[in-house]
């Protein structure tokens, strides 16, 4: 869902050139001028209907563009840049709109800049290189204010929206978006609009917000009828049946992958249609319907290969190894992983591909610009040998002067030889921490599959156990019943801590909201546990904004975890409190209860304890008991 509003969104951004194009409008065009511009126009305006047509009228300007200027080829450029994002050609986009930018570097044509900054933008947000596509998205943006073109202006922030959205910064994407939507408020019937309402709801969808999420859909469908998108209204109906599906409505979320699918077909978009097809394999899994998982994954999977559609490979391989795992088919699921695994390893190649490309295109930037300094050396030597028939103190001047212009190209030479071995070695040292964190994120996934497959599996057996005996025996003692389902109940929490757990493990960082959301659900479980204890949970607000990374996340949540069950099994008190504040660069957590206490003197610490100590130490924290007999015990935590 995502990757499709991705390409969109970098294709709706080459429109409203409106004070660019009037000024050219206004000059005095040739004939063939004229038709260059006209068949660009037609190539913008099918984006969003008959992309694939696209190249034709690519081809027809290339054929015009031999003797006219950098302006008019650049339209070419950014023309076959936008075909070639549409078919989610990575390598040939950039190629394509970086010729662009080099063509442009000497123009006062914004609008033509506008179109190949957003396209490089968009590109590197594409391939997950998040700075760069922020940089060029800015300098698209800032060429849209000069011109005062809300539209324009509106469409680079729906991309900037998209952008943080990709990187998992829901705050800022919120931000962005909403200024998009302010600034078309009047172009409700633009591509630009579209993207910006879809790609908020996709962001309510992932908040959970689905009903909001649908709302916006259901807006965005009815402009597309009006307007007659069906790849934009291709874009809110994944989106409907994604909601559909996680609300676990698939009668709905199946309806409405077809349909996406209809239109899909009429497009002639391989890779959506492939993308699709994986879609309806994935909600047959959620419908335990084998037949169809197996159809539609394989759809996916021809599709793909035969127009080189990796991702759309590795996506569904991935699917029929967790298929053929949850089956206890190990044997498919093992052949699975491995093509899965080598899909990967092509996909890796493929980035380090592109990124020598971009490597040869700097590279060959300076050769032309080391040969133009050469031949200027030539000219002023030529023009040496002339003047040497002049005084001889002209002789010697001039003599001295082509030493130093030797001299400077010795040094110009020298300083590209060691610009071009730093880019060598920046480009080998990006290409190695790529391998490095994909290892890592590999490394990951297979401790969280090991914990979901391994120890999950127990705790539902335990679940299922539990419910036998309380059910099979027919148990008429209430206390017991009780008991039964309290055991169960809490497993079944276990379990839902098991995964909360994997998704830490796969996140680099997460904020402070999201720990406080978690430590309100274990103390909400709590609670019904223990109905006769009063909770209490505090959290200042200034924290909501700090980002904490897994490690120090996940070991805060367990030892306050560990601290409120300690209070809960020995402690006898009637209260525990849990309050979380910032003290000038620091942050303190006090766990207290009103229980019996301890002698601290006169007791030995527990594994518990020892765990929350060293847990704490672990992320360079300060960890202190404190408890007094019959008043209770405070635990302090204290860390950067």
């Amino acid at each position: 869902m995502i990757k499709r509003i991705l390409v969109l969104l970098f294709i709706v951004l080459f429109s409203c050139q409106k004070e660019d194009t009037n000024r050219q409008e206004s000059k005095a065009f040739t004939k063939n001028q004229k038709q260059i511009i006209e068949w660009f126009r037609i190539a913008k305006s099918l984006r969003n209907k008959k992309h694939f047509l696209i190249k034709n009228y690519a081809d027809s300007i290339q054929s015009l563009i031999k003797n006219e200027s950098n302006d008019f080829k650049a339209t070419a450029k950014i023309a076959y840049g936008i075909y070639y994002n549409s078919i989610n050609n990575d390598s040939l986009s950039f190629k394509n709109f970086n010729a662009s930018f080099n063509l442009l570097k000497d123009s006062k044509v914004d609008s033509l800049k506008i179109s190949t900054f957003a396209g490089l933008g968009n590109y590197y947000k594409h391939t997950g290189q998040y700075e760069k596509s922020l940089k060029n998205l800015l300098n698209a943006l800032k060429l849209s204010e000069k011109l005062k073109d809300s539209l324009m202006i509106g469409g680079i922030y729906a991309n900037l929206g998209q952008l943080y959205l990709q990187k998992e910064e829901m705050k800022l994407a919120k931000q962005h978006l909403i200024l998009a939507i302010n600034y078309l408020e009047n172009y409700k019937l633009n591509p630009h609009y579209l993207i910006a309402i879809h790609t908020m709801a996709n962001l309510q969808g992932m908040n959970g917000n689905l009903k909001e999420a649908l709302k916006i859909d259901e807006e965005g469908l009815k402009i597309c009828e009006k307007i007659k998108s069906d790849n934009l209204k291709a874009t809110f109906l994944d989106n409907k049946a994604n909601c559909f599906m996680f609300s676990n409505q698939l009668d709905s979320a199946k309806y409405y992958f077809n349909e996406c699918l209809k239109l899909d077909l009429l497009s002639k978009n391989e890779k959506q249609i492939s993308d699709s097809y994986a879609n309806l394999a994935q909600l047959a899994i959620f419908c335990n319907n084998d037949a169809e998982v197996l159809n539609f994954a394989n759809k996916s999977i021809k599709i793909a290969k035969n127009v080189n559609y990796n991702p759309g490979i590795a996506k569904s391989y991935n699917l029929l190894v967790d298929f053929y795992k949850n089956k206890g088919n190990y044997k498919s699921a093992l052949e699975y992983s491995n093509k899965y695994q080598s899909v990967y390893k092509s996909l890796i190649n493929e980035r380090k591909e592109v990124a020598a490309a971009e490597f040869k295109t700097i590279y060959e930037t300076e050769k032309k610009e080391k040969e133009l300094l050469i031949s200027k050396t030539k000219i002023a030597e030529s023009e040496l040998q002339i003047k040497k028939k002049n005084t001889q103190f002209e002789i010697l001047s001039l003599i001295s002067l082509a030493l130093i212009t030797i001299g400077y190209l010795i040094y110009r030479q020298q300083k590209l030889k060691n610009k071009q071995q730093e880019q060598e070695f920046q480009l080998k040292s990006a290409i190695k921490e790529i391998e490095n964190q994909n290892q890592l994120h590999e490394q990951r996934l297979s401790i969280s599959r090991d914990l979901h497959d391994n120890i999950g599996a127990q705790l539902t057996f335990v679940i299922s156990s539990v419910d036998n005996l309380k059910f099979g025996n027919k148990i008429t003692d209430t206390k017991i019943n009780n008991q039964l389902t309290k055991i169960s109940d809490f497993t079944k929490a276990t379990i839902i801590e098991l995964r909360d757990t994997i998704w830490a493990m796969n996140k680099d960082e997460f904020s402070f909201e999201d720990l406080r959301s978690r430590i309100f659900n274990f103390i909400e479980k709590a609670k019904i546990a223990k109905e006769d204890i009063d909770f209490e949970f505090k959290i200042d607000e200034q924290l909501s904004e700090i980002k904490l990374s897994s490690f120090i996340g996940i070991n805060i949540y367990r030892t306050i975890q560990e601290a409120i069950n300690n209070s809960i099994k020995y402690s006898n008190g009637n209260k525990i409190y849990v309050d979380v504040k910032k003290m000038n660069n620091k942050i303190q957590i006090e766990i207290q209860d009103n229980g019996k206490g301890f002698d601290i003197e006169n007791i030995d610490f527990g594994n518990g304890l020892r765990n929350m100590k060293k847990r704490i130490e672990e992320i360079d924290g300060e960890f202190e008991v404190n408890s007094i007999v019959e008043k209770g015990t405070r635990i302090t935590i204290l860390f950067n």
